[in-house]
């Protein structure tokens, strides 16, 4: 039998690509030869993955043909082999997915045939194995814009590839950036003078970031947007280190151009003007977050906002909440300002309390701050304990506030170190909570102190007593 057909051929082809086959095989029809009587056979092709997903190897399975010429369909020269010669070429990795239509053409004798076959290649992106270490800095003294989930302070973003690690740390890859920018997008705008409360901002911003070379970019350009006004504030051709993290902290008044920066709601990631991107032009990105600055404010001193500021990260063998919620607070606000009814205040019950009735279910509020060191503060605040019967504590019912001298990850070690502080105070004053008590103030508390020499400090309160005991309106005052 002769299995010899004039113009009949097949090409194979290797890659990560997607065309019309099924089982892996798919015979070509015939096609038309011209300018010679040379029999040219071509049998089948398959398609399979292979290289970083943008490489295409077509080989000829050929009988009479001396050559062939492949054009890969995305405007590169046409390139021609001998016969039984696989040819391979690596597409740009511009765009994520891309199709194109490869033709084939075979000679032989003076014979010529043509084939053409579309196919899709997706271009895949080869993900960095590591990430940047956590960011050392307090719980609430991270404005966290993404870094670990263990500092809630912050912004939710939108944007980029978000990419888990066997660490369970997770980063974000932006890829293509030889042809787009990559955008990520917070939740709200961000003030950066009220970045944690009213008054309580920041003034730097760091990033942590991961190119490899070969396939990502060297230079690299970020840019904060604020939607808000229009305006762009830049910094630009940053230096990157091959294949290891680079991190990058930048003063938000000084380092970018043409103006400090007052809010941003997008942050834009590019290659640098002067900058090389390769291949798919891969960045990681990793801790993008900005640090609390220094002052003596304490943010929700008067517990309108539950208990946010003061509620513990970690707590051996304790209790993470730091007191339980109240309406039963002062009828002054935290300005001093009669409001005509009870607010909202730290409340502590017999079971949450620590001293001499101290349990797995006791409750320390704790608040860190960074101040100057060397430099004078007072502690005031306002508290309440209920006059019911109840067996008390040896010495009495009582309130305690303090400053500690340093700042702790877990509760457990911050109440074994109580006795380490730079201020005092334990109030047995009982007439019932506030609304019961004098002016509806209860009593108040003002403990001076003088900051350490690093300046980080904490405050602490506790209770200890039978019946429920309140605090409100926290004020750190610098003298």
């Amino acid at each position: 039998m002769n299995f010899i057909k004039r113009g009949i051929f097949a090409l194979m082809v290797a890659g990560l690509v997607t065309s019309c086959i099924d089982d892996g095989f798919q015979k070509i029809e015939p096609a038309a030869s011209s300018g010679g009587t040379t029999d040219l056979v071509f049998s089948s092709f398959s398609v399979s993955m292979g290289g970083d997903g943008t490489i295409v190897t077509v080989t000829p399975i050929s009988v009479g043909a001396d050559s062939y010429t492949v054009d890969f369909g995305d405007g590169s020269s046409p390139v021609t082999t001998p016969q039984g010669t696989p040819t391979t070429h690596d597409y740009a990795n511009i765009n994520a997915s891309t199709d194109y239509t490869i033709t084939v053409t075979a000679t032989g004798g003076g014979a010529s045939a043509s084939q053409s076959e579309d196919i899709t290649v997706n271009h895949s992106v080869q993900s960095v194995e590591s990430a940047a270490s956590t960011p050392s800095g307090k719980r609430y003294n991270i404005f966290n814009i993404f870094t670990e989930s263990s500092y809630p302070v912050g912004t939710g973003v939108s944007g980029g590839n978000l990419v888990a690690q066997d660490s369970g740390n997770e980063i974000i890859e932006f890829s293509r950036l030889h042809s787009e920018n990559g955008e990520l997008e917070m939740g709200d705008e961000v003030v950066v003078a009220d970045a944690f409360a009213s008054g309580v901002g920041v003034s730097t911003i760091h990033f942590d970031v991961h190119s490899n070379f070969d396939s990502g970019v060297n230079k690299l350009k970020i840019t904060l947007v604020d939607t808000t006004n229009a305006i762009s504030h830049v910094i630009d051709d940053l230096d990157l280190t091959d294949g290891e993290w680079t991190s990058f902290d930048f003063d938000l008044a000084t380092d970018f151009s043409p103006s400090p920066v007052a809010q941003f709601h997008t942050i834009l990631f590019e290659t640098g003007s002067t900058g090389t991107a390769n291949d798919h032009a891969t960045i990681s990105v990793d801790n993008i977050y900005m640090p609390r600055m220094t002052g003596s404010t304490i943010i929700n001193g008067d517990f309108e906002d539950g208990q946010d500021f003061w509620k513990w990260g970690t707590f051996t063998d304790g209790e993470t909440n730091p007191f339980g919620s109240s309406s039963d607070g002062s009828d002054f606000d935290i300005d001093g300002n009669d409001t005509g009814g009870k607010t909202r205040g730290a409340k502590w019950s017999s079971s949450q309390s620590g001293g001499e009735f101290r349990s797995s279910s006791s409750r320390y509020a704790y608040q860190e701050l960074v101040l100057t060191p060397g430099a004078s503060y007072m502690l005031e605040y306002q508290y309440a304990i209920k006059d019911d019967s109840g067996t008390d504590p040896i010495g009495g019912r009582h309130v305690v506030g303090l400053i500690l001298d340093g700042q702790y990850d877990d509760g457990a070690d911050a109440v074994e170190n109580i006795g380490d502080n730079l201020g005092y105070h334990q109030g047995f004053i009982a007439e019932g909570k506030f609304s019961d008590t004098t002016n509806d103030f209860g009593t108040l508390v003002q403990i001076p102190f003088t900051a350490n020499e690093s300046g980080e400090v904490a405050i602490m309160f506790y209770a200890v007593t039978p019946k429920d005991a309140y605090v409100d309106n926290v004020k750190v005052i610098a003298l």
